[in-house]
């Protein structure tokens, strides 16, 4: 039987909860542990090369370090490691890269769908807007009251619909419905999962606005393999000289109930993708200790590794054509769905986020021709100005001798390890 709650704040609780696993951290101490026991690397071995990444390009953290698993030695040599950014210095090198001016434009995604109806490119069908600002919709359906939106929600609207905040990002807040009970006045969720319409309507978060869209299908070839909740490729691109060109290419692979493909929801997985032929290179989920390779989907059981995605070309001459609308966004990304009746663009985002790619392929995204890119975009003059900035900002302890004397693995080495870590931390006034 479905699961009902009468609970007035269910709508709330899964916004918050969605933040709450977005932003899931690693327990440094027991990555440090592990990376022990599994790599033979020192406490202080591992500490000392966490302050020396810190202080690198990639500016990266303890989190990054073992997010990554840039502990093991036998995967990584110190080159490689020095190619991995972290997510911290993401608006930084997004800001040198793009002007930002255009950010809004693919930021708010009612003005970016806007933009990109008119270039012609392949969208989801909007049914409705919800938002209780003056703010003009053109000839969109606008629900500016509660009232309204539920007459929308019990009356047109046309199931299944994907809602999602105008301004978010990552499908954080997003929900997914099958239909609407009229007799019950229940909202049907993705999961089996039932939500009452009128607390729905009265507590969903609404910032700058909801806005609803008919959800996509995937391709049949995909459908088979990963169910019907659709996943799209993040395709990452750089504009040099008036051409775009295609750095990264990566699968978002949804499993299980998940109402979007988007890594960081519970069994989601992540595909490196061959730009030019779309032939899946490796596959993974997790991350830190838990990250593992899979060449089959867990769910369907079909087989991954290898597989050729339907359209490529039409995806990748997709993006390529309408990167160019977006061209002051020098650095952007999109996330196209492969649908049956061909690509379909999902969204925009001025830059993207490293871990995408860094995780599916198993390397830094700081390749030869990115860092070309960025060097020709000013951000390493620009950042070697402020990194003693940047490393003053973001400083807080990630080993002191109060908390992990008592840490529970009662490992007296542990403890002597971190104790003069921490003095070295302090005496470089370096924080993770």
């Amino acid at each position: 039987m479905p699961n009902h709650t009468n609970d007035k704040s269910q709508t709330t609780k899964q916004v918050d909860a969605d933040y709450s696993h977005y932003h899931a951290r690693l327990d440094v101490p027991r990555c440090m542990l592990s990376a022990r026991n599994d790599c033979g690397k020192s406490y202080i071995s591992q500490i000392l090369e966490i302050w020396s990444l810190a202080r690198g390009i990639g500016h990266l953290t303890a989190q990054d370090y073992y997010y990554y698993q840039l502990c093991d030695d036998s995967r990584f040599s110190p080159e490689e490691k020095r190619r991995f950014l972290s997510e911290r210095i993401h608006w930084p090198l997004a800001e040198t890269c793009c002007d930002v001016r255009w950010w809004a434009t693919a930021d708010d995604k009612l003005l970016a769908q806007t933009i990109l109806e008119r270039a012609g490119a392949p969208l989801p069908v909007v049914q409705a807007v919800y938002a209780t600002n003056r703010r003009h919709h053109g000839a969109l359906r606008s629900c500016r009251s509660t009232d309204q939106l539920a007459d929308f929600l019990a009356g047109d609207a046309q199931y299944p619909l994907f809602a999602k905040p105008i301004g978010g990002i990552a499908s954080l807040g997003a929900f997914s419905v099958n239909g609407f009970d009229a007799s019950s006045k229940v909202l049907a969720l993705v999961g089996d999962e039932t939500l009452a319409l009128d607390e729905f309507v009265r507590h969903i978060d609404h910032g700058d606005g909801y806005i609803f869209q008919s959800r996509l299908y995937p391709h049949t070839d995909l459908q088979v393999i990963c169910g019907d909740t659709v996943s799209t490729v993040r395709v990452i691109l750089i504009i040099e000289d008036d051409q775009p060109e295609i750095i990264e290419t990566i699968w978002k692979i949804p499993t299980g109930a998940n109402v979007a493909d988007n890594f960081w929801r519970a069994g989601n997985m992540l595909a490196a993708v061959d730009g030019d032929t779309g032939q899946v290179r490796r596959v993974i989920r997790g991350f830190g200790p838990d990250l593992e390779e899979l060449d089959h989907h867990p769910d369907s059981g079909k087989p991954l590794k290898g597989l050729v995605l339907p359209n490529w070309d039409d995806l990748r001459t997709q993006c390529l054509e309408f990167a160019m609308v977006f061209d002051k966004l020098r650095y952007q990304s999109w996330d196209i769905a492969i649908c049956p009746d061909g690509p379909m663009v999902v969204e925009v985002n001025a830059g993207s986020a490293f871990n995408l790619s860094q995780l599916a392929a198993g390397r830094g995204i700081l390749t030869d021709r990115f860092r070309a890119f960025l060097e020709r975009c000013g951000y390493f003059e620009k950042a070697s100005k402020s990194a003693k900035k940047v490393i003053r900002e973001t400083r807080y302890h990630i080993v002191t001798v109060s908390t992990h004397l008592d840490h529970p693995t009662n490992d007296s080495r542990f403890s002597f390890d971190l104790t003069v870590g921490s003095v070295c931390l302090r005496l470089f006034k370096v924080r993770f």
